[in-house]
């Protein structure tokens, strides 16, 4: 009878110990942590202004999950479940930026957006007039700016070709980089080896449009639109202008 006693208490602590055992294995799933980053912010020039009040927020999350910039331009957003998510930079006075494919796993720790983004203003460069010529089998394209650029007061454009009328920053079959212009009127020169480069054949009608940009464009590549977009473009702008490419 004490055996059979001292047999039952044994394998109760026997049971009981194992059941606590199995009780502290058990490990929360880590579903979420935090994405950290930093930003650059400048004016529509070179100029670095204050970093803070830039609000950056997950695209698609519901409810918003959003962080804004402190004085270093560094942000945490909190709890972000794992996954691939495009990021969004909004502030008033700056073209929406967005950087997509930030990968978000369980490391153990949070998320590091290694690259801090250089922002600018947008642009405040409207271009009143624009033309194009002829010179041998090269065109020559003439932009007029407000303000006028200048050696001391360099502006900024970028220029938008297709072989549609409707050309615009959104309709478009060649971007150019952006331009750094310190003279007024401002006189481009393509050549037809320039405009093979750009896709275009001999005697195709081809239209062009030019804006105001800033230094720092904020330009980033839409996967849902399939092109890039250009935030900080002045959208006041002289009409498109054609040619006929030689």
């Amino acid at each position: 009878m004490k055996v059979i006693l001292i047999s039952t208490i044994l394998m109760f602590f026997l049971v009981s110990t194992s059941c606590k055992k199995d009780d502290n294995d058990k490990d929360e799933t880590v579903t979420k942590a935090n994405i950290i980053g930093s930003v650059n912010l400048y004016d529509e020039g070179t100029l670095a202004v204050a970093k803070d009040g830039m609000v950056v927020m997950v695209e698609g999350s519901s409810p918003i999950i959003s962080a804004t910039t402190d004085a270093d331009g560094k942000f945490t957003l909190t709890d972000v479940p794992f996954g691939t998510y495009t990021i969004v930079y909004e502030k008033t006075g700056y073209g929406i930026y967005k950087k997509s494919g930030v990968s978000h796993t369980n490391t153990g720790s949070s998320t590091y957006i290694s690259a801090s983004p250089s922002l600018g203003q947008m642009s405040t460069t409207t271009v009143t007039m624009l033309s194009t010529s002829a010179s041998g089998s090269n065109i020559i394209i003439s932009t007029t700016t407000a303000p006028a650029s200048s050696n001391n007061n360099p502006k900024y454009i970028r220029y938008f070709y297709s072989t549609e009328s409707s050309v615009s920053s959104e309709n478009y079959t060649y971007a150019s980089v952006g331009l750094v212009i310190k003279i007024n009127p401002y006189d481009k020169t393509l050549s037809t080896s320039n405009l093979s480069d750009m896709g275009f054949s001999t005697g195709s009608t081809i239209y062009v449009k030019v804006y105001g940009d800033s230094f720092w464009s904020n330009e980033y590549e839409d996967n849902n639109l399939g092109r890039k977009v250009f935030p900080n473009l002045n959208s006041t702008s002289a009409a498109a202008v054609s040619f006929v490419m030689p």
